[in-house]
Formats: C-alpha cells, sequence, structure tokens
C-alpha cells in the first residue's frame, strides 16, 4: 500500500512539473507571454556548439525546462542556449516582438530556423555596436516577422563575463511601449531627484566652500551615471563603439566608491577627530581611485569578482568606521551611522541579487539606486545640521549658543575699543607735557599696556572673522622680507620685558604674498608673544620658503624655540594662547606640529620646539633698480628714532644697500668729509624731527655733496607742499604717512635720477637757497 502512494505522489509531482505551459501563445486575451515558463535551457561549456549542432537530436534532450519567469545565472564560463515553442493566434494583425531584457549581457544571438534555418538573424548584446538594433528601446527587442508560420521555434545564445540576468518576454508592441514608458518615468524621478540634491549641494558650496560638499556632488553625478548605464540608456549615445557603456559603469561605480570614502573623511573630520582611521580611509580611497582605472582601461581583463569584492570590502571598513565613531562620540555621527548601515544592507542584497543568490528583478533593476539616493538623504540631513548654527550641539553651560557668544565677544570688542582709544589719546597728549625722565618711562609703558589690550582686542576681531568666514581683501602684494619685519616692529611695540628675539630668514628674498598677509603678520605677533622668555634666553623664530610649485603655492614654514616651560601642547579648553594659535593655522590650511624635546638633558626643558607648515600664494619679484644700483649709493636717515623712522629703516634693510642712521647733525658732517674720497653716492633721508630744522641741515650738507647726491625730506607737517620743499633745495618731499606704501618708488626715483647725474658731464646745479 506504501508504494501505491509513494507512486501516487511522484506522478502527481512530475504532472506539475511538465503540466506547465510547454508553448508561448500571444492571442487576443494574452498581450505577454513570459517564455521562462515555455523554455528549455542547455549550458555548453565549451563554446565550441554551433546551432546545427544544439539542434540536432543528440543534444536536444539534453535541454532542461527553465520553470521560473525571471532568469538568473549568475557567472557562466561558457554558452546558454535556450529553446522555446511560440504561436501568434491573433485575430488582428498586432506587432509582436520578442523583448530580451538583460542588464549588461555581452553577446546575443537569436535563431529563427523556420525563416532563416541555420543562420542567426540578429546578433546583440554590450560586446555589439548598438546599431544593430532593429528598435531602439531600453532593451533588445526584435520584432517577429508577420510571415512566420503560427508555430514557431526560437533559440537564444547568451554568453558573458558578466552575471548573465534576462526577463524573455513575448509580448505586443503596444505593450513592450507601456512598459518601457513606465520605466522611463520611474528613472526620471530618481534622476529628478538627484538633479535636485545636486543643486542643493552646489548652494551649500558656494556658501560654505568646503571640500565635503564638492565631494557630494561628484558622488551624486557618479550615482545618476551608474543607474543610467545599469539601465542601458548610455548605450544610444555610443551607437558605434561596444564596450563603452561597460568602461562607464566601472568608472561611475569605482568612482562612487572612492567619492564615498573621502566624503567620509570630510563628513566625520576623521584627521581630527580619528587620525589613524583617517590614514587607512585614505588608503582605502586610492586604491579604489586606481582600481577605477584599471577596470575602465581594460574590463574584459579583470574579473569582475575583484570589482564586487572591493565594493563589498569597502562598505564593510565604512560601516566599522561608522560604528567606532559613533561609540567615540565623533558629531554628526548618528547620522553617518544611520547610512550606512542602509547602504550597506541594500548593497549586500543587491550584490545577491545580481549573483542569482537572491533571484528580484525589482530588487536588480531599483534596489542600488533607491538605496543609495536613501543614504544620499540621510548625509544631506547631516550636512544640514553642519552648517545651520541653530543645530551645533555647542553651546555655553549656561546655555548660551555659540553664535550668540561670538555677538558678545563682537560687542565686547566694540565697547573696549573705544575706551582703548580715549586713553590713547590722552597718553598722547600728556607725553610732550612731561619733562621728568621718570614720567616719560611710566607714560612710555603705560602706552605699551594700551598697545597690548589693543592686541587682545584684535585677536577677538580675529575670531569673529574666522566664526564669520570672512576674508580680508588686499589690493597689493607684500613682500615676505617686509611682512617679517612689520610684525617684529609691531611685536616691539608690544613687548613689556625687553625680550631678545632672533629671526632668521631663508630662501624669503624677493617672495611677495598674494594673501592672508594680515592674518600671518598677526600669527607671528602671536608667536612671539606667546612662546618669549621672561630672561636672557632668547626666542628664536626661523622662516624658510620651499619651493614654489606651478600654480604659484609654496609652503612657508615657521620654527619656534626655544620654548619656555609655561608652553605645552596639553589644552582641553579654549583660549588666547595655544588654542588660538592652532585655531589660526588651521584657518590658514595649515598644520602645527606637535610640540619636541631634543634635549639629551631630562631636567633641560628649554630644547622644545614647534614647527608651523602654512600653504600660501606668492609670486616672485623682478630685481628693484634699488637693488641694481645697491654698490653705487649708500642710504643715510637722519632725525630722532621715533616710529616713523623705524618704518624707513625696516624698509631699507630688506634691500642690499648700506645703510647708516645719524641723529647729531654734526656726526652727519663728518661722515660726508672728502666727498672726492667716497666711492659711492648718497640718498638723504632727511626727517623733520628732534628740533632741527631741515633747510639749515641742508645747507650744510650741501657743500659736501656730489653731484649725483640726492637728498629727500620726511615732514610730519601735511601742508607742505613739493613746491615749498624743493625751493628749500631738497629733491624730493614724502609724508610721514605714506612711508609703508610710497618711500620705496621715492627711492628708486631718486636714484635713478643720481644715476643720470653721475654718468652726466654738466655738475650739478647749485640753486639759491634762502631762509625762509
Amino acid at each position: 500500500m506504501l508504494h501505491r502512494f509513494i507512486l501516487l505522489f511522484l506522478l502527481c509531482a512530475s504532472n506539475i512539473a511538465w503540466g506547465k505551459a510547454s508553448i508561448a501563445i500571444i492571442d487576443d486575451t494574452h498581450a505577454t507571454f513570459n517564455i521562462g515558463q515555455s523554455a528549455f535551457y542547455y549550458i555548453d561549456e565549451t563554446k565550441n556548439l554551433s546551432y546545427r549542432d544544439i539542434s540536432s537530436d543528440e543534444y536536444s534532450k539534453r535541454f532542461r525546462p527553465l520553470a521560473r519567469d525571471y532568469l538568473q545565472f549568475g557567472i557562466v564560463q561558457g554558452n546558454i542556449w535556450i529553446r522555446t515553442e511560440a504561436a501568434i493566434q491573433t485575430t488582428s494583425q498586432t506587432p509582436v516582438i520578442l523583448d530580451i531584457s538583460a542588464p549588461r549581457l555581452q553577446q546575443l544571438d537569436l535563431f529563427l530556423p523556420n525563416l532563416y534555418g541555420n543562420q542567426a538573424q540578429i546578433e546583440l548584446g554590450g560586446a555589439r555596436p548598438y546599431a544593430n538594433l532593429p528598435i531602439e528601446g531600453l532593451s533588445y527587442a526584435y520584432p517577429i516577422p508577420s510571415n512566420i508560420s503560427p508555430v514557431f521555434t526560437i533559440y537564444i545564445k547568451m554568453s558573458s563575463h558578466l552575471p548573465i540576468n534576462a526577463n524573455i518576454e513575448l509580448k505586443t508592441l503596444s505593450e513592450a511601449t507601456k512598459d518601457s514608458q513606465n520605466e522611463i518615468l520611474f528613472t526620471g524621478l530618481l534622476i529628478g531627484i538627484l538633479l535636485t540634491l545636486f543643486i542643493c549641494n552646489v548652494f551649500f558650496f558656494i556658501k560654505t566652500s568646503h571640500a565635503m560638499y564638492l565631494i557630494y556632488g561628484f558622488m551624486l553625478a557618479g550615482i545618476a551615471v551608474l543607474h543610467l548605464t545599469l539601465h542601458d540608456h548610455i548605450s544610444q549615445f555610443f551607437p558605434n563603439h561596444p564596450g563603452t557603456p561597460e568602461r562607464i559603469y566601472n568608472l561611475a561605480s569605482l568612482s562612487c566608491l572612492t567619492a564615498i570614502v573621502f566624503f567620509s573623511r570630510l563628513y566625520l573630520d576623521t584627521k581630527r577627530h580619528l587620525p589613524t582611521m583617517d590614514k587607512v580611509l585614505l588608503l582605502i580611497g586610492s586604491i579604489n581611485a586606481l582600481f577605477a582605472v584599471a577596470f575602465t582601461i581594460m574590463p574584459d581583463k579583470i574579473n569582475i569578482m575583484i570589482l564586487s569584492a572591493t565594493a563589498v570590502a569597502t562598505l564593510v571598513l565604512l560601516t566599522f568606521h561608522a560604528i567606532y565613531a559613533f561609540v567615540k562620540n565623533v558629531p554628526y555621527s548618528g547620522y553617518y551611522l544611520t547610512a550606512r548601515i542602509l547602504l550597506f544592507t541594500g548593497h549586500f542584497a543587491w550584490i545577491l541579487s545580481v549573483y542569482g543568490v537572491l533571484p528580484s528583478p525589482v530588487l536588480l533593476e531599483w534596489g542600488l539606486t533607491i538605496t543609495i539616493i536613501l543614504e544620499a538623504l540621510i548625509h544631506f540631513t547631516g550636512m544640514i545640521a553642519q552648517t545651520t548654527p541653530l543645530l551645533q550641539k555647542y553651546a555655553h553651560r549656561r546655555g548660551y549658543s555659540q553664535a550668540e557668544m561670538f555677538d558678545l565677544l563682537s560687542d565686547l570688542s566694540s565697547r573696549l575699543r573705544r575706551q582703548i582709544n580715549v586713553i590713547g589719546g590722552g597718553i598722547a597728549h600728556l607725553k610732550p607735557a612731561l619733562k621728568s625722565v621718570e614720567a616719560r618711562i611710566f607714560l612710555d609703558s603705560s602706552q605699551i599696556a594700551n598697545n597690548n589690550i589693543k592686541g587682545l582686542i584684535e585677536r577677538v576681531d580675529v575670531l569673529t572673522d574666522i566664526k564669520d568666514n570672512l576674508v580680508s581683501e588686499q589690493a597689493m602684494p607684500l613682500a615676505l622680507n617686509k611682512l617679517i619685519d612689520e610684525a617684529h616692529e609691531n611685536f616691539l611695540q608690544l613687548d613689556q620685558d625687553d625680550t631678545t628675539l632672533s629671526i632668521n630668514t631663508d630662501n624669503t628674498e624677493q617672495v611677495e604674498v598674494l594673501q592672508n598677509t594680515a592674518l600671518i603678520k598677526h600669527l607671528i605677533e602671536v608667536l612671539a608673544q606667546e612662546f618669549k622668555h621672561f630672561s636672557d634666553q632668547a626666542l628664536n623664530l626661523n622662516f624658510i620658503c620651499h619651493e614654489i610649485n606651478r600654480e604659484g603655492i609654496t609652503m612657508l614654514e615657521i620654527q619656534c624655540g626655544p620654548l619656555p616651560t609655561r608652553v605645552h601642547n596639553q589644552y582641553s579648553h579654549f583660549d588666547l594662547g595655544m588654542s588660538y594659535i592652532q585655531l589660526l593655522v588651521d584657518h590658514l590650511n595649515g598644520k602645527l606640529i606637535d610640540l619636541n624635546n631634543t634635549a639629551t638633558d631630562e631636567n633641560s626643558q628649554y630644547h622644545r620646539s614647534i614647527n608651523i607648515q602654512i600653504p600660501i600664494r606668492v609670486h616672485l619679484r623682478q630685481t628693484q633698480p634699488l637693488d641694481q644700483f645697491a654698490d653705487q649709493f649708500d642710504i643715510i636717515l637722519f632725525g630722532q628714532s621715533d616710529d616713523y623712522m623705524q618704518k624707513a629703516q625696516a624698509l631699507t634693510n630688506n634691500h642690499s644697500h648700506k645703510v647708516e642712521q645719524f641723529s647729531e647733525l654734526e656726526a652727519l658732517i663728518g661722515y660726508f668729509q672728502r666727498p672726492d674720497l667716497r666711492q659711492s653716492g648718497s640718498i638723504i633721508l632727511v626727517f623733520d624731527n628732534g628740533g632741527h630744522i631741515p633747510h639749515v641741515t641742508l645747507q650744510r650738507l650741501l657743500p659736501l655733496m656730489r653731484d649725483e647726491d640726492q637728498c629727500l625730506l620726511i615732514s610730519k607737517n601735511v601742508k607742505m607742499s613739493l613746491d615749498y620743499a624743493q625751493k628749500l633745495g631738497f629733491d624730493d618731499l614724502l609724508s610721514c604717512a605714506d612711508i609703508d606704501d610710497h618711500l620705496e618708488s621715492r627711492l628708486t626715483k631718486l636714484i635713478q635720477k643720481g644715476v643720470r647725474l653721475k654718468s652726466s658731464p654738466l655738475s650739478r646745479i647749485k640753486a639759491l637757497r634762502k631762509s625762509p
């Protein structure tokens, strides 16, 4: 009895298996028929069998039923032959097509032996020209001839080095057009979402200039190209270049991976929060970029499994990176972790569908794009949170936001600045009235203290500018040596401790800085202020310019040392010292190398130093006329030492001329004795300070001057005109307020005039000078 039940069960099972439709029929009630329900398949692993061989009795018996709607074979080393019987029994002359949707299939041959015998009717596939398609569309469509017999046989041969996934249907032309329009409509919706995200991303990049948004834009563009290639929207643009869509697909997919890796670095700021992981991400991103080039150049030489394994490995690493960042409480890691888990899950399911482990045509065609769009929306939400100040998590302990704290600092700065200006004006008014030396010393100390308060207010203003991302415009280039000298001069006006400061430069000659000069000068002043010693120990500031690249960018290296013991790099709260210096360096896109100790004695603390490297935009200025005649002219400064004298001396020290300074007229006259023995001419800068009368000074100097000697009057009297100065006998006039901007040009003009007079046979004209 048991044997009968077993026999009955096997009979029923066989009837169900073989009772499916054995022929594909299109009639008046059925506009679509899936070939998978009626077709049989055979895998030719040798790739040597022809149609004549495969249709013979020997091989026709080896075909096995497909019995599934969607055909997923994975990677097949051989040719797949599919055979089915078909019939068209429509009463009207409705066009019928064989529609084969097979993304990235390399070779597809169609045989209709009823009409064309052993010859392939058409050869399609990614390895064949797109122009072979009889009907331009989104899939491989072939119209069934109207003169074919009522019942006919179809043979299909498929081969590819990529995973083979196909949906083969016999359908009317109207039904195929409807399906094609629905697919285009849904694709347009997804591309529209990507385009909207891209436009918003461009807006944020313009507003913030943050590279994160730029890389995010590349990722969105790569997603769009990846989707269009996967659905074969690209082939029609290269009708006679087979293989190009596959190269574009490989480039887009691996470029998306590369963009996601580098985007992750900037999104979580791993360089700051996770420096070790940052280096790993740089390595992974570089590897993906190299694979993108390799798979684009030779897609058929490298196994596609390597590309899939690279994608899976990269996403696994990024998922662990997201979990680690979330555990370490990295800002905005919650958004990142959610997006990363979503992408990993969606991509893993899509890979399973590609290789036939999880058969699903919907997941294969739309799963990856929808997953990446959802991931991009989560990232975009996180980026809005980073950009909007109201969503920032950093707030004052009393509940004030970071923006409110900066508004408070800005208001405090403006209020203090007014009082400082009042104090400074009072000191400047009292100083000429004081006759006591001790009182003058105390007043000078008060002036320096007032300058230091101004310096602290300037730091607050710089903090506010950095917060608002304000960039000060620079009208003219500034020589790097002049920038360093001006910073040194400003430091001397702030120094209250008679600090010994040693400044050394290397390869800074003829270098002019084009951007951020004010901020770089401010950084040098802060370094000198914070690292100075309250003893006879000297602070060394070494400035080194490295080689300039083609874009005009050089690396300015600042070495500071030895550092005092009070300076350390373990700071947990923000202050106006070391934390402020780090902020300035970061804002200038530079880096500050950690404090180091090179002392051999463990008890010694004075060999520590820091190294700051800042990229600056520069150009090399041509040799100036001042330097061309450095051996022919000396520069003489006469007057009492004050701020204007120091500015002029700093400017003239930037050149190769011999520079002398005199405060007493008799000493100057002694220097000019025996003009016939002097080897070079002189450019004399006379300052009308110290109580001497300029034209009287010139009258005593004139008999000692050579023909080429020139005399420039530098005056505080804003009402004095050039005509009046020339009537007094001076060659030119310069206001004290214009020393920074016009001194070098005036010196150049006077030197050129002296050269002409020296080479002229005429002697210098002695003008008649009278006391005014």
